[in-house]
């Protein structure tokens, strides 16, 4: 059963409904996300927020990176290019790190 998000009491959004995407994909990739948000956005843990529907545009203009710098960085920190994940999704990117690095899917 899902939980009620919460509902925003004032504002240009009142009433509408806070929901958080679900982040059970990005669990398997917990400790690589630190790193990757770390080495790539320069971001420590707790200092951001990612969810199994977030992207690497979501980090545009982080650091000024955009999303040519950003698979530049990629390539030069994992050795693989993430150019072809058309979505940008992080849930890819981390399962292609990890299937490089450990040479399977998690």
């Amino acid at each position: 059963m899902k939980k009620p998000g919460r509902i925003i009491r004032s504002g240009p959004f009142k009433g509408k409904r806070i929901e958080l995407a679900p982040t059970d994909q990005l669990e398997m990739f917990r400790s690589l996300a630190d790193e990757f948000m770390e080495s790539i956005f320069c971001m420590g843990p707790g200092s951001y927020l990612i969810t199994d529907e977030s992207s690497l545009r979501d980090f545009k203009g982080v650091e000024e990176l955009e999303l040519p710098d950003i698979h530049r960085r990629i390539r030069d920190v994992y050795g693989i290019d993430v150019s072809d994940i058309v979505s940008g999704n992080l849930v890819e990117v981390f399962a292609r790190i990890h299937k490089h690095t450990y040479g399977q899917h998690r």
